[in-house]
């Protein structure tokens, strides 16, 4: 080994060599206080440290310029680390050294870990060391002296003023200076004094300068303020410039890291709040699929997973425990028992289709419970002689279990058992000689089982050729007859998915990255249909839509991809599902609703994926409405019931599927085209109005047979309806030729007190130009009338209703809308607040509409504003934040009017309807709470902000926050 040279002159006194993910903050604090630590008073530094971010030059051969600052050095400082111990670059740094210098030259600085010297052995202790590389093991005769810097990491702030710090970089120094640790402390206090001697003379320059200073102290001032001005200028260009960069990785990310997308993009709404970042967040959180993950403590050592069929419980089992977790909430989890396993590793877990019950497989027992009460589990007998099983499934309505018992060869073993009593199992069938006997899955509707295997095995004769013993594949059994199973045939080649469709028609089963779709005859074999192709990773899971015309699949690199099962024989994929953070896949399941995906990786991370990731509202059902035009819609207060309004006849419709809407019954007795329908608040009225100067009232209490109560005749035609919230109060309003030309609006208020409703109060509206919309406030105290002067009416008395005076608007000619819950008043284009009985200046005036601006509604909770127009379509305004209105949403064009709008009670659909004569209902998805509160959706389902590495990274320059506390 060549030694070192002392006469050699060093452009660096020492090379810094360590991790940068494990000594990102350590690192730059070592750098200052060796350069500072006894530095005289006219240099620039103490020593020249050599660190890579802080000295590297742009270069094309990284290596090179590395190797050429490691040839300056004189001395090779390793910050010793369990993450530097795997730095490959820290590896050659380490190589090079020991090629060109003499151990002592190497000065060891431990940050986390553990060092530790064998004295016998004269070499660091190979088993118990954890920070250093293995080149520096055998290279040292005597044990080295390090510093022990383990401590910092915790440490907020690093410097010299630390006195624990300052004395270990004083120890560092000191071997650096090539002097002892007093002779450094002396020289520290000698240029400390030396230094202190300068600025006394210097004080008293300054002194002299001062006047000077304070004469062209306003002219600095001037100058400052520009500077000051042009120092803003700057930031928030920078700013700017961040915003957009962290918008566009936003934007890259979406696909393949949904999670850090949603930071990036709250990141940049919190650092800049605008419209554009408010409309890219909330466009972000519509488009992603993701809906949040939670993590859970067993994330290391071999554990089995099972979701169960309606997603909802995980069952975790390893380690000698065995938990339920509740997971039906997107990004949570919550413990909800801890139970003893069966004796033995677990190897597999089943829960009925119901969730009723459990099934734990272990290698020295197997256990059920009754689980109808997760929190509180049942165990129940075992299945009597049963020993050594290895899988099981339920099926039969959940009355029959199949159990598999793997063996040598084709020495495995089926059994088919009674459960429908769980307190008093009794074996069905028992088949031996079973070759794939290593999992299995039984149909819904115990007809078919298929026991299935993934070992392959080999034997090696004594000739040395080598055979198959035992290869992967699986077996179909008809069990039509659960007393005498019989085998249909076997498919070779399976590792992985084995998945019944809900009617027990179709399978899914896997090997390797493909995964095959099949039919399922009665006692026939089974028929391939389609291969299911285009994963990263081998297929480990696969499960089916509660309506069996979807399914998911799910690989070994934690993807998951949704297929259109809609024609088996040609299955389209609907897109990947991805999270960089999730690990292998080992099960996944839908929701009941069939809106979420939930899958479990092998870092018991449980991820759930929205199934209507359509960017912007998009369409969950049509229905023929009307032969004609659909002129209103009108929705019951507990969201059950829909009524649209036609050509002679009002419909009600069953809405509690949203993406089946059902018809319930046909109204008649309309003389003209409908124009307005309206329920009460209790839901127990419904009335309707057309163009014949008709109001028919129903008892909607059936909405099978709606009874008739009353029919009203009106001044003209009827325009619109609406029944007070607060009294047994109807306003009808609308508008008739003039014989001196023109139109005259009216409105009649009717008490329905009594059996027979009554006309209270009638007037005759000016400046009426076009029928507009009445409405109540929620509280029923505010009555907006289109063409009634300015408007509104104070309506505590029902029997006195009083006209307000409102400046700001000398007429209302447009449709208005309440909002329930943030007392806002929509008036066409304009959106007020609402203070008691007065309303203020506009608070938002939105652009118009493309074409004529039709009705409005707001969303329950007021944080949507939804505009019908003549174009074709309806646009969704997010009014969350009142100062950065935008279009959140547009419905897709049509080739006729949107007429009406009206949003579910519970906020997920709108409805339409319009010149086509179609009921429209369309899925709204995140929408709604991403409009209500962006900041915290992004949090629940990121589970958090950019960490303080992450915002380095993506907003360098910028102080740091975290968005989610």
């Amino acid at each position: 080994m060549p030694s070192a040279n002392t006469a050699t002159r060093y452009a660096y006194d020492a090379f810094l060599s360590y991790s940068h993910g494990a000594d990102a903050k350590v690192a730059p604090a070592v750098h200052r206080g060796l350069s500072r630590l006894a530095k005289p008073w006219n240099r620039p530094r103490a020593l020249r440290i050599f660190r890579d971010q802080a000295s590297l030059e742009a270069s094309p051969d990284l290596w090179a310029t590395i190797e050429a600052k490691l040839s300056a050095s004189r001395h090779l400082v390793l910050l010793a680390s369990p993450q530097a111990a795997r730095s490959r670059w820290v590896a050659r740094e380490i190589a090079y050294w020991k090629q060109h210098r003499e151990p002592a030259t190497l000065l060891i600085v431990l940050t986390n870990g553990a060092i530790h010297w064998d004295h016998t052995a004269r070499n660091f202790d190979r088993t118990r060391t954890t920070a250093l590389p293995p080149e520096v093991f055998g290279w040292f005769e005597a044990e080295p002296l390090w510093v022990d810097l383990t401590w910092a990491g915790s440490e907020v702030e690093l410097s010299l003023d630390h006195a624990r710090f300052r004395q270990d970089i004083g120890t560092l120094a000191a071997s650096l200076h090539g002097v002892s640790k007093d002779e450094l402390d002396s020289e520290e206090a000698r240029q400390h004094a030396r230094t202190v001697g300068v600025r006394r003379g210097l004080t008293w320059g300054l002194v002299f300068f001062l006047v000077a200073s304070l004469v062209f102290g306003v002219m600095a001032q001037t100058r400052g303020d520009e500077a000051e001005r042009q120092r803003k200028e700057a930031d928030g260009q920078r700013r700017v410039a961040t915003v957009r960069a962290l918008l566009a990785e936003s934007e890259n990310r979406l696909t393949d890291d949904p999670r850090t997308a949603v930071r990036l993009g709250l990141t940049a709404y919190s650092v800049r709040p605008s419209t554009e970042t408010r409309a890219a967040l909330v466009d972000v959180l519509q488009r992603t699929p993701y809906a949040g993950a939670s993590r859970g403590p067993d994330d290391v050592g071999q554990f089995v997973r099972r979701l169960s069929d309606d997603a909802g419980v995980l069952a975790t089992a390893g380690d000698g425990t065995l938990r339920l977790w509740d997971v039906s909430q997107p990004g949570r989890r919550r413990l909800l028992h801890r139970l003893t396993p069966p004796p033995g590793d677990v190897e597999h877990i089943a829960f009925s289709r119901d969730g009723r019950t459990l099934f734990v497989a272990a290698t020295k027992g197997h256990a059920l419970w009754d689980i109808a009460k997760p929190a509180k589990p049942r165990l129940l007998p075992g299945l009597p002689g049963a020993t050594g099983l290895d899988g099981g499934g339920f099926g039969d309505g959940d009355r029959t279990l199949a159990t598999v018992r793997d063996g040598k060869g084709n020495s495995g073993r089926m059994d088919l058992w009674d459960v429908a009593d769980p307190d008093r199992p009794r074996r069905l069938a028992s088949v031996t000689g079973v070759y794939d006997a290593k999992d299995v899955e039984m149909s819904p509707d115990g007809k078919t089982v298929v026991s299935a295997t993934g070992k392959i095995t080999f034997d090696e004769a004594d000739t040395g050729k080598i055979t198959i013993e035992h290869g992967s594949g699986m077996t179909v059994w008809d069990t039509s007859d659960p007393a005498r199973p019989r085998r249909l045939g076997r498919q070779d080649a399976w590792e992985g998915a084995l998945a019944f469709s809900p009617d027990s028609r179709t399978l899914i089963s896997s090997h390797a990255r493909t995964a095959y779709v099949w039919r399922i005859r009665p006692s026939r074999a089974p028929q391939l249909l389609s291969r299911l192709r285009g994963h990263r990773g081998a297929v480990t899971d696969a499960g089916f839509r509660p309506d069996g015309k979807a399914a998911v699949t799910l690989d070994s690199e934690g993807s998951a991809v949704r297929w259109d099962l809609a024609r088996l024989d040609k299955p389209r994929s609907r897109g990947m599902l991805r999270d960089g953070d999730l690990g292998p896949g080992e099960d996944v399941a839908f929701t009941p609703d069939g809106r979420y995906i939930r899958e479990v990786d092998s870092r018991d991370a449980v991820a759930s994926w929205r199934t209507d990731s359509e960017p912007g509202p998009w369409q969950r059902a049509q229905t023929v409405a009307d032969p004609v035009a659909v002129a209103a819609v009108a929705i019951s207060p507990d969201g059950r019931t829909a009524a649209t309004a036609g050509t002679r006849a009002l419909v009600l419709w069953d809405i509690t599927d949203p993406d089946r809407p059902r018809q319930l019954s046909v109204l008649r007795g309309f003389s003209e085209s409908m124009t307005d329908v309206a329920f009460s608040a209790d839901g127990r009225y419904l009335a309707g109005g057309d163009g014949a100067s008709r109001v028919i009232l129903w008892d909607a209490s059936n909405r099978h047979r709606p009874r008739k109560t009353a029919t009203l005749r009106t001044r003209g035609p009827v325009a619109s309806l609406a029944f007070s919230p607060g009294a047994p109060l109807l306003v009808t309003s609308g508008n008739q030729p003039r014989f001196t030309g023109g139109i005259e609006g009216w409105a009649t208020l009717w008490n329905l007190k009594d059996a027979r409703p009554v006309e209270t109060r009638s007037y005759t509206l000016k400046s009426f130009t076009h029928a507009g919309v009445a409405s109540f406030s929620p509280d029923g105290r505010l009555l907006a009338l289109p063409g009634a002067g300015s408007g509104l009416f104070d309506m505590s008395d029902p029997n006195r209703p009083r006209h307000l005076k409102w400046d700001p608007v000398a007429v209302l000619q447009q449709d208005t809308a309440f909002s329930a819950k943030r007392k806002l008043l929509a008036v066409g284009e304009s959106v007020y607040r609402v203070n008691g009985t007065s309303l203020s200046e506009p608070v938002i005036e939105l652009p118009d509409a493309p074409g004529h601006g039709g009705r409005v509604a707001f969303h329950p909770d007021g944080n949507l504003l939804a505009e019908a127009d003549d174009q074709g379509t309806a646009v969704l305004w997010d009014i969350g934040d009142l100062q950065h209105p935008y279009t959140a949403g547009e419905l897709p064009p049509l080739d006729d009017s949107v007429d009406d709008v009206a949003f579910t009670p519970d906020g997920s659909t709108l409805l339409t309807g319009g010149g086509d004569g179609t009921l429209r209902l369309w899925g709204l998805g995140p929408l709604p709470a991403a409009a209500h509160d962006p900041k915290r959706l992004a949090c629940q389902v990121a589970g958090g902000g950019l960490d303080r590495t992450q915002w380095l990274r993506h907003a360098p320059g910028l102080a740091y926050q975290d968005l989610c506390r």
